[in-house]
Protein backbone atom coordinates (compact mmCIF):
# COMPACT_ATOMS: atom_id res chain seq x y z
CA UNK A 1 0.00 0.00 0.00
CA UNK A 2 2.76 2.37 0.87
CA UNK A 3 4.77 1.43 -2.52
CA UNK A 4 2.46 4.32 -4.83
CA UNK A 5 3.91 7.16 -2.38
CA UNK A 6 7.68 6.10 -2.29
CA UNK A 7 6.72 6.44 -6.25
CA UNK A 8 4.92 9.86 -6.31
CA UNK A 9 6.96 11.57 -4.01
CA UNK A 10 10.18 10.50 -6.43
CA UNK A 11 8.46 11.64 -9.24
CA UNK A 12 7.69 15.26 -7.06
CA UNK A 13 11.10 15.49 -6.43
CA UNK A 14 12.33 15.07 -10.13
CA UNK A 15 9.10 17.46 -11.18
CA UNK A 16 9.80 20.09 -8.94
CA UNK A 17 13.52 20.28 -10.16
CA UNK A 18 12.73 20.61 -13.73
CA UNK A 19 9.84 22.97 -13.41
CA UNK A 20 11.66 25.13 -10.85
CA UNK A 21 14.54 25.64 -13.33
CA UNK A 22 12.29 26.33 -15.78
CA UNK A 23 10.19 29.20 -13.88
CA UNK A 24 14.09 30.45 -12.77
CA UNK A 25 14.18 31.12 -16.37
CA UNK A 26 10.89 32.49 -16.87
CA UNK A 27 11.72 35.02 -13.78
CA UNK A 28 14.69 35.85 -16.34
CA UNK A 29 12.53 38.36 -18.92
CA UNK A 30 9.27 38.42 -16.46
CA UNK A 31 8.88 40.06 -13.09
CA UNK A 32 5.43 39.94 -12.08
CA UNK A 33 4.00 42.72 -10.42
CA UNK A 34 2.74 43.22 -6.43
CA UNK A 35 -1.13 43.12 -7.72
CA UNK A 36 -0.35 40.18 -10.09
CA UNK A 37 1.45 38.44 -7.31
CA UNK A 38 -1.86 39.38 -4.95
CA UNK A 39 -4.78 38.28 -7.53
CA UNK A 40 -2.62 34.60 -7.70
CA UNK A 41 -2.64 34.43 -4.13
CA UNK A 42 -5.87 35.41 -3.72
CA UNK A 43 -7.28 32.87 -6.39
CA UNK A 44 -5.28 30.02 -4.77
CA UNK A 45 -6.46 30.92 -1.39
CA UNK A 46 -9.79 30.75 -2.66
CA UNK A 47 -9.14 26.93 -3.70
CA UNK A 48 -7.83 26.08 -1.24
CA UNK A 49 -11.05 27.02 0.91
CA UNK A 50 -12.79 25.14 -1.59
CA UNK A 51 -11.20 21.87 -1.42
CA UNK A 52 -11.34 22.02 2.29
CA UNK A 53 -14.98 22.56 2.66
CA UNK A 54 -15.13 19.76 0.03
CA UNK A 55 -13.33 17.56 2.81
CA UNK A 56 -15.36 18.21 5.96
CA UNK A 57 -18.40 17.23 4.12
CA UNK A 58 -21.17 19.21 5.63
CA UNK A 59 -22.41 21.27 2.56
CA UNK A 60 -24.65 19.07 0.50
CA UNK A 61 -24.37 21.34 -2.50
CA UNK A 62 -20.51 20.97 -2.95
CA UNK A 63 -20.52 17.18 -2.81
CA UNK A 64 -20.65 16.74 -6.89
CA UNK A 65 -18.65 20.35 -7.63
CA UNK A 66 -15.32 19.82 -8.46
CA UNK A 67 -12.53 21.65 -10.32
CA UNK A 68 -10.95 18.92 -12.88
CA UNK A 69 -7.87 18.88 -15.02
CA UNK A 70 -8.52 19.51 -19.20
CA UNK A 71 -9.90 16.93 -20.84
CA UNK A 72 -7.27 16.36 -22.86
CA UNK A 73 -4.78 16.03 -19.96
CA UNK A 74 -6.89 13.91 -18.47
CA UNK A 75 -7.39 11.28 -21.06
CA UNK A 76 -3.22 11.02 -21.78
CA UNK A 77 -2.97 10.52 -17.80
CA UNK A 78 -5.79 7.75 -18.16
CA UNK A 79 -8.07 9.90 -15.33
CA UNK A 80 -11.32 9.31 -17.66
CA UNK A 81 -10.97 5.44 -17.57
CA UNK A 82 -13.64 3.65 -14.96
CA UNK A 83 -10.80 1.12 -14.04
CA UNK A 84 -7.50 2.55 -13.71
CA UNK A 85 -4.32 0.39 -13.33
CA UNK A 86 -1.82 1.14 -10.73
CA UNK A 87 2.13 1.85 -12.48
CA UNK A 88 5.18 3.46 -10.43
CA UNK A 89 5.49 5.59 -13.76
CA UNK A 90 2.07 7.05 -13.43
CA UNK A 91 2.43 7.61 -9.32
CA UNK A 92 5.87 9.69 -10.62
CA UNK A 93 4.12 11.99 -13.26
CA UNK A 94 1.57 12.49 -10.75
CA UNK A 95 3.49 13.40 -8.22
CA UNK A 96 5.55 15.67 -10.52
CA UNK A 97 2.17 17.54 -11.87
CA UNK A 98 1.60 18.78 -8.08
CA UNK A 99 3.75 21.10 -9.22
CA UNK A 100 0.37 22.99 -10.24
CA UNK A 101 -1.81 22.29 -7.40
CA UNK A 102 -2.85 25.56 -6.00
CA UNK A 103 -0.95 25.21 -2.74
CA UNK A 104 0.30 28.53 -0.89
CA UNK A 105 3.60 27.11 0.21
CA UNK A 106 4.76 25.47 -3.25
CA UNK A 107 3.28 28.91 -4.82
CA UNK A 108 5.74 31.01 -1.82
CA UNK A 109 8.66 29.03 -3.20
CA UNK A 110 8.03 28.77 -6.94
CA UNK A 111 7.95 33.09 -6.76
CA UNK A 112 10.95 32.86 -5.38
CA UNK A 113 12.70 30.73 -7.66
CA UNK A 114 11.05 32.89 -10.32
CA UNK A 115 12.39 35.68 -8.50
CA UNK A 116 15.75 34.30 -8.98
CA UNK A 117 15.96 34.42 -12.95
CA UNK A 118 18.37 31.61 -13.20
CA UNK A 119 17.73 28.13 -13.99
CA UNK A 120 20.46 26.37 -11.61
CA UNK A 121 19.32 28.71 -8.76
CA UNK A 122 14.95 27.68 -10.02
CA UNK A 123 15.73 23.86 -9.83
CA UNK A 124 17.69 23.82 -6.81
CA UNK A 125 15.42 25.75 -4.73
CA UNK A 126 12.23 23.67 -5.77
CA UNK A 127 13.98 20.70 -5.79
CA UNK A 128 15.07 21.16 -1.93
CA UNK A 129 11.24 22.18 -1.14
CA UNK A 130 10.17 18.66 -2.84
CA UNK A 131 13.12 17.06 -0.56
CA UNK A 132 12.58 18.98 2.49
CA UNK A 133 8.42 18.81 2.47
CA UNK A 134 8.09 14.40 1.44
CA UNK A 135 9.08 13.62 4.82
CA UNK A 136 5.79 15.33 5.87
CA UNK A 137 3.81 14.02 2.43
CA UNK A 138 5.34 10.30 3.45
CA UNK A 139 3.82 10.36 7.03
CA UNK A 140 0.39 11.63 5.75
CA UNK A 141 0.24 9.32 2.80
CA UNK A 142 0.94 6.58 5.45
CA UNK A 143 -1.61 7.83 7.44
CA UNK A 144 -4.79 7.93 4.63
CA UNK A 145 -3.17 3.83 4.10
CA UNK A 146 -3.92 2.85 7.35
CA UNK A 147 -7.67 4.71 8.41
CA UNK A 148 -10.74 3.34 6.51
CA UNK A 149 -14.30 3.75 7.55
CA UNK A 150 -15.11 6.46 10.63
CA UNK A 151 -11.13 6.60 11.10
CA UNK A 152 -10.76 8.08 7.66
CA UNK A 153 -13.26 10.52 7.81
CA UNK A 154 -12.68 12.48 10.97
CA UNK A 155 -9.20 12.68 9.66
CA UNK A 156 -9.85 13.74 6.53
CA UNK A 157 -12.72 16.45 8.28
CA UNK A 158 -9.85 17.38 10.13
CA UNK A 159 -7.30 17.92 6.72
CA UNK A 160 -10.22 19.83 5.05
CA UNK A 161 -10.12 22.34 8.34
CA UNK A 162 -6.22 22.96 8.24
CA UNK A 163 -6.38 23.93 4.60
CA UNK A 164 -9.55 25.89 4.80
CA UNK A 165 -7.57 28.08 7.58
CA UNK A 166 -4.25 28.19 5.37
CA UNK A 167 -6.48 29.18 2.29
CA UNK A 168 -8.14 31.93 4.74
CA UNK A 169 -4.48 33.00 5.29
CA UNK A 170 -3.43 33.40 1.97
CA UNK A 171 -6.56 35.56 0.65
CA UNK A 172 -5.81 37.95 3.69
CA UNK A 173 -2.33 37.62 3.07
CA UNK A 174 -2.47 38.60 -1.28
CA UNK A 175 -5.19 41.04 -0.41
CA UNK A 176 -2.44 43.08 0.94
CA UNK A 177 -0.43 43.11 -2.26
CA UNK A 178 -2.86 44.89 -4.20
CA UNK A 179 -2.33 48.54 -4.61
CA UNK A 180 -5.43 51.14 -6.01
CA UNK A 181 -4.31 53.75 -7.89
CA UNK A 182 -0.53 55.34 -7.28
CA UNK A 183 1.25 55.49 -4.34
CA UNK A 184 3.10 58.59 -2.67
CA UNK A 185 6.32 58.69 -3.34
CA UNK A 186 8.89 59.76 -1.10
CA UNK A 187 12.46 61.67 -1.35
CA UNK A 188 15.34 59.34 0.67
CA UNK A 189 16.72 61.40 3.43
CA UNK A 190 19.73 63.22 2.46
CA UNK A 191 23.04 63.81 5.02
CA UNK A 192 26.32 64.66 4.05
CA UNK A 193 26.26 63.83 0.61
CA UNK A 194 24.66 59.93 1.92
CA UNK A 195 21.01 59.04 1.02
CA UNK A 196 19.49 57.07 4.24
CA UNK A 197 16.42 55.55 3.58
CA UNK A 198 13.65 54.30 6.24
CA UNK A 199 10.91 52.55 6.19
CA UNK A 200 8.39 51.21 8.59
CA UNK A 201 6.89 47.95 8.46
CA UNK A 202 3.53 47.99 9.60
CA UNK A 203 0.43 45.56 10.04
CA UNK A 204 -0.45 45.88 6.75
CA UNK A 205 1.73 47.06 4.78
CA UNK A 206 5.25 49.77 4.86
CA UNK A 207 5.44 53.32 5.29
CA UNK A 208 6.28 55.15 2.96
CA UNK A 209 5.90 52.46 0.32
CA UNK A 210 7.25 54.22 -2.63
CA UNK A 211 10.81 55.45 -1.93
CA UNK A 212 12.81 57.70 -4.91
CA UNK A 213 16.81 57.23 -4.32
Amino acid sequence: KFRPHLYFNLGRILGFAVLGGLIGLVGAVFRPSANLLGLLTVAVGGVMVFFGLKLIEIFPILKDKSITLPAGLARMLGLHKDVKEYSGGSSMLMGSLTFFLPCGFTQAMQLYAVSTGSFWQGLAIMGLFAVGTAPGLLGIGGLTSAFRGHKARIFFMAAGLAVIILGWQNIVNGSRLFSVGSAPVERAAMTDDVQIVRMTQLGNGYSPRVLNV
